[in-house]
């Protein structure tokens, strides 16, 4: 997907839509926006926008993945994309699904599989989950039906405020099952570089904020953008994100996918707090968007990997 190519999808992501994207899967303890049911028919208008506009069947979701980041889309297309390399031959049409992969034990038995999986993301909205694990075999990926009446989910209500939840699969029957000695590295590093574009354009999202918030807010006469402190601050984070953009782009980006995934969650971490800084205390206001950066990019910082996990892999691959 070339820049012109992604131009319908940012045109759809105008200035009307994307602050409803930023906060559609957001819910604060105190109810003062839209209804969950208004947060739901918005993630469900904006599933069927992407899919009109062939999100699915992009060339480069490397440039889509920055792209939603920058609008800090919560929702499942990203699973969805991994989860269609997983199952090639599998019709999905344009069900989402959600990724329940873990490295740990579970069983399977009949063609069914008991596990429970945590922080699973959008598990009350998808159509198929793909359900990971270890038993005797190794590795092993399955295809679940998301409707099926073994399955139990319990949203995370304290982390992040969005949609994240604790799955469980009891004797869940599978739809097929995926080999993941050939497939799963390889659709993990794909995932991972996506990952690494979203926290860039999250990054780049952040950054933008603050330098508006330092254009408008005035001390001692003048912006304080026009403060050395702030500008070179600013400034060097820009240079960072120019850079792990660059990583993330590169044509052999998938070779050192956790380590460019590693970059880009550190880089995200500190740059949402030097947006949550530049904007001071009017930046913890629920309103504010700047604590909304802090608090995805902490959620999303470590979705396929902790940076120290990826680091460590990234050094044990050379």
């Amino acid at each position: 997907m070339t820049g012109t190519q992604t131009a319908p999808i940012a045109e759809f992501f105008d200035e009307e839509l994307a602050p409803l994207v930023r906060r559609m899967a957001d819910r604060p303890r105190a109810e003062n926006g839209p209804s969950d049911e208004d947060r739901r028919e918005i993630r469900e208008m904006v599933w069927q926008g992407l899919m009109g506009l062939g999100a699915l069947d992009t060339s480069d979701t490397v440039r889509l993945a920055e792209l939603l980041g920058s609008v800090v889309y919560q929702g499942p297309l990203l699973d969805t994309l991994t989860a269609r390399e997983l199952f090639q031959e599998h019709d999905f049409g344009q069900a989402p699904v959600a990724l329940a992969v873990a490295a740990d034990q579970w069983s399977t038995q009949d063609d069914s599989i008991t596990a429970r999986r945590t922080f699973v993301g959008f598990a009350a909205e998808v159509d198929y989950f793909v359900v990971g694990g270890v038993d005797a075999s190794g590795m092993r990926l399955a295809l679940v039906r998301a409707d099926h009446e073994s399955i139990t989910t319990r949203r995370h209500e304290e982390t992040g405020r969005g949609e994240e939840y604790e799955v469980d699969f009891a004797g869940t029957p599978v739809t097929a099952w995926a080999d993941a000695f050939t497939g799963w590295e390889t659709a993990l590093a794909n995932a991972r570089v996506r990952q690494a574009a979203y926290l860039v354009g999250l990054t780049q999202a952040a950054l933008d904020h603050a330098v508006d918030y330092a254009k408008t807010r005035r001390q001692f006469g003048q912006p304080i953008g026009k403060f050395q402190g702030v500008a070179f601050r600013l400034s060097e984070l820009s240079m960072h994100i120019e850079a792990t953009r660059l990583l993330v782009h590169d044509h052999d980006a998938t070779a050192r996918a956790a380590a460019n995934l590693a970059a880009a969650s550190d880089l995200a971490r500190t740059a949402t707090t030097q947006t949550m800084q530049v904007n001071g205390a009017v930046g913890m206001q629920s309103d504010n968007d700047a604590q909304l950066y802090y608090r995805r990019a902490a959620v999303e910082s470590v979705r396929l990997g902790t940076p120290a996990q990826l680091r460590r892999e990234s050094w044990e691959r050379r």
